[in-house]
């Protein structure tokens, strides 16, 4: 007699609601979805009626283009399906320029069938990518595909954008472009079809021009750009920025000229991200002063390496930027000054959660040489402070700070030390050696739990 609570695989399959098997099959690359045709009868053919089509090739892993060709082919051929939402197209790798003709039946496929989400890959390789995505061996975005009104979510990444004509994404609300050369003219021509936009990343070489982003959808703004030479780093080029509903800024990558931030009232997160290089130390001094003002009622800031450095030289020249409402603070520091970083902590009173992520200096600092600026540190200095969180790579030059943190957090309450070994192999002591070195030291809260974990990275 066959045991009651025994489960055939079947019944399980058959029950289970059409969203969520198709919401697995978004989470898998196509040539695994078609396999799913042996589970069940149901689903024989059910995966062609899938309205999520995911063509990852990060995850298929053909060894040719014929091949991935003549899959996507017999995929879309065998699809039966009334709709489909959602359409990625992704390589590993870079696809030859006889295929791009393929791609563009692949995307118009999509289109008819009102596709709401697309997501687009077509990789070049990086001497072109340099060259400023010129040439015929990088796909164009075919014209098409700026008049779908039907697209909500958009991804492009490693393409040429051409625009010729009105860009009508009346209903898009997250773009998403990366590795793309543009002048700021075409961008600035796609956010003005986007009106319902609130997620806008872009990761872009600039090619001339004024970035001008105005929205009052936008939420999320991330911007991340690079340039052709390093002559063209200090052209004149200028980011202005009018979102009074934008809730989080990335500005990373190389900066611009001039900065023009005026109505960010919204903003509750802000991250602040520039290559670290010496000579922009003095010319980054000006435009960074430009983005400051416009951050400082922000609850969480995050500062890259160099604009630490800056802020902090800032600090020490007379100039006293505040940020009376910034509760969690992110640094990314070579720490070789600290009177510096702590000069930039000073802005801080109502810190309550500090990140460091910490790599060896340059200076000859010794860990335990008394800091004489004590003196002249506030009653209020980290007085709010209960967590910090910090990542060691090597050395132990970042301790002396870690003094001050402990003598002058009364309120702390944790501390996470994650130890990133990059030396193989890693020395078996290492974990021990930091315990030995933090509870040597002095705490002004005696509720202070230490967290320390170690991770071997290879070099």
């Amino acid at each position: 007699m066959e045991n009651p609570k025994r489960c055939n695989h079947e019944d399980l399959l058959r029950d289970l609601p059409d969203v969520l098997i198709f919401d697995i099959f978004w989470r898998l690359p196509m040539t695994d979805v078609v396999r799913t045709s042996v589970l069940s009868k149901r689903w024989r053919n059910f995966w062609t009626t899938s309205p999520f089509l995911n063509f990852d090739d990060r995850a298929m892993f053909f060894d040719d283009d014929s091949k991935l060709r003549n899959f996507v082919y017999r995929v879309l051929f065998c699809w039966n399906g009334d709709r489909v939402l959602k359409f990625r197209f992704n390589l590993r790798h870079k696809l030859a320029s006889s295929m791009f003709n393929d791609v563009d039946m692949w995307v118009n496929f999509a289109l008819r069938n009102r596709v709401e989400e697309l997501h687009l890959q077509v990789l070049c390789n990086s001497t072109t990518a340099r060259a400023g995505f010129d040439g015929s061996e990088v796909y164009r975005v075919r014209p098409c595909l700026y008049s779908c009104s039907s697209l909500k979510v958009l991804t492009l990444q490693s393409c040429n954008l051409e625009i010729y004509g009105n860009v009508q994404w009346n209903q898009l609300e997250s773009l998403k472009i990366s590795l793309i050369g543009a002048t700021a003219d075409v961008i600035n021509q796609i956010l003005s079809g986007t009106p319902q936009l609130k997620v806008f990343y872009l990761n872009y070489v600039d090619k001339g021009g004024n970035l001008s982003i105005q929205s009052t959808s936008l939420k999320e703004l991330s911007i991340d750009k690079y340039t052709l030479t390093r002559e063209d780093v200090f052209v004149v080029s200028e980011l202005r920025i009018c979102t009074p509903n934008l809730e989080t800024l990335e500005i990373k990558g190389f900066p611009y000229k001039e900065y023009s931030l005026t109505d960010v009232s919204s903003l509750t997160r802000a991250a602040l991200s520039v290559p670290l290089c010496h000579i922009w130390l003095t010319r980054l001094s000006n435009p960074l002063s430009q983005i400051l003002p416009s951050i400082q009622h922000t609850e969480n800031v995050e500062l890259s390496d160099c604009c630490t450095k800056v802020l902090g030289a800032m600090k020490m020249d007379g100039a006293h930027p505040a940020f009376p409402n910034v509760k969690s603070l992110e640094l990314r520091c070579s720490l070789d000054d600290y009177k510096q970083v702590v000069g930039v902590l000073e802005m801080f009173p109502q810190l309550e959660r500090l990140v460091i992520g910490h790599k060896k200096g340059h200076g000859r600092q010794d860990d335990t040489e008394s800091l004489m600026f004590e003196a002249n540190l506030p009653e209020s200095f980290l007085l709010r402070l209960r967590t910090i969180e910090v990542t060691l790579s090597e050395g132990y030059d970042i301790f002396p700070l870690i003094e001050i943190l402990f003598k002058y957090a009364s309120k702390l309450e944790k501390i996470v030390f994650q130890l990133n070994e990059i030396k193989s192999p890693a020395p078996p002591n290492s974990l021990f050696l930091v315990s030995q070195k933090l509870l040597r030291m002095r705490r002004s809260s005696s509720n202070c739990l230490i967290d320390l974990t170690k991770i071997h990275l290879q070099s």
